[in-house]
């Protein structure tokens, strides 16, 4: 239409006014003012302006070191960080954003078409003739089919490619043509050649072409064609000569595939032209050495599939005894905080006894009072404590530690407790050893931590520690470990209290 010719003219237009800064420079590289997106080629450009219309054929030349920005997760480009805000919301995969230059784009586009070389470079490597036939007569992925003709090479045959494939129908990558297999196989290919004899003689006189028109083909290409295919070309009123070229060419596929083959040569200078001789071919294995050479590649295969099991098999077991490991720890984690719970339960059960106990022991009190108009005589608490169990007079020493110095004095209460605390592990976890059965008096730590707080030494009584001239020593010759264990979840509980 006459609106696209003249958006074709604006772009040339538009190309013209960057041509003479580009002449000088190796690489062009163009921005569209519209929508900022960078083009490589004149072409790019033309065909950018021409799909979207006149606004978008304005084009300025940037520099190498123009900034562009890029998603580390799915390489995605932005031309400018509007442009990122909007692609973060459009694509959420596109979290993490780099700022680059237009040299990293060339760069990168380079190993890319580099890349696709080397794959053009592994298709031509195997056998051209036989990949098309998978291809198209039998509807296989070109990759999945171009690695088994690589994998099979040394047998050379479609039915031993086709038997690779079923073998390794279940590998996740089998349509994958990764950098590093193309990389090795182009690798080795180089080193399959069969080198001549030394010895041999080397024939080196020119080859003549002394093929005519009209000449049939070699009766070598006639013993390889299909008959009955051959018959039905010739009755499409294509020449025996052409009719043999095309299914031999296509391996006497199909009708179809000849036909195809002869209109898409109709014009080539030697159509009408027999094919050549074929050389004589490669002493080609005996029936016995072919079976010999698959059933080794079936072995080897085997190998590597049993290999490949064991690998995932020795991963799965290691997954499977962290998953073990893991949830072992949570087990052991939610006992001791089920444990933990527990406790917590039963000093808020014996505080709400104790304020119980005071509630009632108060009226009793008033009771008292308006009968004898007088304070009752004080009960010696401590004394009814040492009545009691040791785990009771435990709870009542470490209680009336806090009551004292949890407002005055607390983290002065919670170094006491602390220090208590590693008192009597040590002496939990080293019953026998007698350096953990002496406190010396005169020891600093003992000094500052627990002689100055009321009820701390008292702890250490109801445990077994016994008051010597100079030290503080366990007179029992097994210390309790039950009642050690008491008081180490009783000093927890107030830790975590205070």
């Amino acid at each position: 239409s006459s609106d696209l010719v003249q958006v074709g003219r604006h772009a040339v237009w538009a190309l013209r006014k960057v041509k003479s800064a580009v002449m000088a420079s190796s690489q062009m590289i163009l921005r569209c003012t519209k929508t900022g997106r960078l083009f490589f080629t004149t072409a790019e450009a033309t065909e950018h302006a021409e799909a979207f219309g006149k606004e978008y054929a304005n084009f300025d030349e940037v520099g190498m070191d123009h900034k562009v920005w890029v998603a580390a997760e799915t390489g995605r480009v932005c031309y400018s960080e509007a442009d990122v805000g909007k692609m973060k919301v459009r694509d959420p995969d596109s979290k993490t954003w780099e700022e680059k230059t237009v040299a990293y784009l060339l760069e990168l586009q380079k190993k890319k078409d580099a890349a696709i070389a080397r794959k053009e470079r592994f298709f031509k490597s195997v056998d051209t003739k036989k990949l098309e036939i998978m291809t198209s007569a039998k509807n296989l992925g070109k990759n999945r089919s171009a690695k088994a003709l690589y994998h099979t090479k040394a047998v050379g045959t479609i039915e031993a490619a086709e038997a690779w494939l079923a073998e390794n129908a279940s590998a996740p990558d089998l349509d994958k043509l990764t950098d590093e297999f193309v990389e090795a196989a182009l690798a080795g290919s180089s080193g399959d050649v069969d080198m001549p004899d030394a010895n041999a003689d080397v024939d080196m006189t020119p080859e003549v072409d002394d093929r005519k028109v009209g000449d049939p083909n070699p009766p070598e290409i006639k013993e390889k064609i299909n008959q009955d295919l051959l018959k039905q070309v010739m009755e499409m009123g294509f020449t025996e000569v052409r009719a043999e070229k095309a299914l031999y060419t296509t391996d006497n596929v199909s009708l179809e595939h000849a036909v195809n083959w002869l209109a898409e040569h109709a014009e080539d200078a030697d159509i009408d032209l027999p094919l050549k001789k074929p050389a004589a071919p490669k002493p080609k294995m005996s029936k016995e050495e072919a079976q010999m050479k698959a059933l080794e590649l079936q072995k080897k295969l085997r190998e590597k599939k049993a290999e490949e099991e064991r690998i995932a098999e020795k991963e799965k077991e290691a997954a499977r005894k962290e998953s073990t490991r893991l949830m072992a720890e949570a087990q052991v984690k939610a006992k001791e905080e089920e444990r933990k719970r527990a406790i917590e339960q039963q000093m808020r059960e014996k505080e709400e006894h104790e304020r119980h106990k005071a509630e009632l022991k108060e009226r009793l009190r008033q009771d008292y009072i308006e009968r004898f108009g007088c304070e009752p005589p004080e009960d010696k608490e401590e004394e009814v404590v040492k009545e009691k169990s040791s785990k009771d007079q435990l709870a009542f020493f470490l209680q009336k530690l806090k009551k004292t110095y949890k407002d005055t004095d607390k983290e002065g209460l919670k170094t006491c407790l602390n220090t208590l605390k590693i008192y009597i592990k040590n002496l939990h976890e080293n019953p026998l050893e007698p350096k953990f059965k002496k406190l010396k008096l005169d020891n600093k730590a003992f000094q500052t931590r627990i002689a100055p707080y009321d009820g701390a030494i008292d702890v250490l009584d109801v445990l077994g520690f016994e008051k010597k001239a100079d030290c503080l020593e366990q007179r029992k010759s097994t210390p309790d470990g039950w009642l050690c264990g008491q008081a180490q979840k009783f000093i927890d509980l107030i830790l975590g209290q205070i």
